[in-house]
């Protein structure tokens, strides 16, 4: 009996029953996915599995899962700062890596449920007004290419790698539109990986690959406010950009999104800002949009989000200055 049976069937040389790892069904569900998925997408499981599921779980028996220990494994990732998006993301791919072993005879020691808590707590990647007022005030004063960019990520929520994508156009100055046709990752290199250990000197662990966002509802067109449309409206008045130039860097260059990170970095030690990851640009314009009350589904759709229900599960909750208010009007009229 070949390896490749020995994994498929959980026996050993020899014959006798072996318990096959939750390590094993990854690695037969990763080769199963791989010809079926875009190669940023298999980048990204491969990473998340390795990173999260592989170096918790892997070397348990894939036979001796239970709701308790995926409860566990969640409720750690979650103490650790993870997303409500990546940790959903952890559970799907748990699953159909359950499901992988379901169709080779390992069954889990209970049904399993995949559903996905509650966060432990919300807000952590959300900017208190101020700052927001802050950074709004330093980009509406700056001429910069990259802090127009920003303006943009400010004032629509969009992912920092279709940010990076953005070109001149893709603006629609006389509809007041923006236009989500393509994003830039940075991916692990899986290929090389796989050629040879180690890397060959030329060779990056890394590429970047410029695409289509990762779902159709990220392919979409966003209505901009007046005063970002005014603005850049003044700025292509002023330099001509090419329909082809990246707004980020007014140029056919791209920027990619650990470079943007970077200058963030950069201009919020400049405006005496704590350090946040530039996704709180997005969650903070979400957080804003659903305290005043606005409409859900549109702000599912210009997010990009497949479903009302994935935007209301990252972004409810109440901020300080919420429950502060509520706090002081709780015991009103009594």
């Amino acid at each position: 009996m070949n390896r490749q049976t020995e994994m498929q069937t959980g026996e050993e040389y020899g014959g006798g029953r072996r318990e096959m790892t939750v390590k094993s069904l990854c690695e037969i569900w990763e080769a199963s996915v791989r010809s079926s998925v875009k190669p940023s997408t298999y980048a990204c499981y491969v990473t998340l599995i390795e990173k999260h599921i592989q170096a918790e779980l892997g070397n348990m028996s894939a036979g001796k899962l239970t709701n308790r220990v995926i409860l566990e494994f969640v409720r750690k990732k979650q103490r650790q700062g993870l997303s409500a998006g990546t940790v959903r993301l952890l559970l799907f791919l748990l699953k159909r890596i359950v499901q992988a072993g379901k169709e080779r005879g390992i069954w889990p020691a209970e049904e399993l449920s995949f559903r996905q808590p509650r966060q432990l707590s919300g807000g952590k990647n959300i900017m208190e007004w101020e700052d927001f007022h802050k950074i709004l005030s330093y980009l509406l004063h700056s001429r910069r290419s990259f802090d127009l960019g920003l303006l943009i990520s400010l004032s629509t929520g969009i992912r920092v790698g279709e940010l990076c994508g953005i070109k001149w156009g893709d603006i629609d100055l006389k509809a007041g539109i923006l236009r989500v046709r393509r994003t830039v990752s940075r991916i692990r290199n899986v290929d090389i990986e796989e050629q040879q250990k180690p890397f060959p000197a030329k060779q990056s662990r890394t590429i970047i690959q410029i695409g289509p966002p990762k779902t159709e509802t990220s392919v979409r067109d966003i209505p901009l406010p007046q005063f970002l449309v005014e603005r850049l409206r003044e700025r292509q008045e002023e330099r001509r950009f090419s329909s082809q130039a990246y707004v980020l860097t007014g140029r056919a260059q791209f920027m990619e999104p650990r470079g943007v990170q970077r200058r963030f970095k950069n201009l919020l030690k400049k405006c005496g800002i704590e350090p946040v990851n530039i996704h709180s640009l997005r969650h903070s314009f979400a957080s804003k949009w659903i305290e005043n009350g606005f409409d859900s589904k549109a702000l599912s759709e210009i997010l990009g989000h497949s479903s009302v229900k994935i935007t209301m599960d990252i972004y409810v909750h109440s901020s300080m200055r919420q429950k502060k208010s509520y706090m002081d009007r709780v015991l009103d009229g009594l």
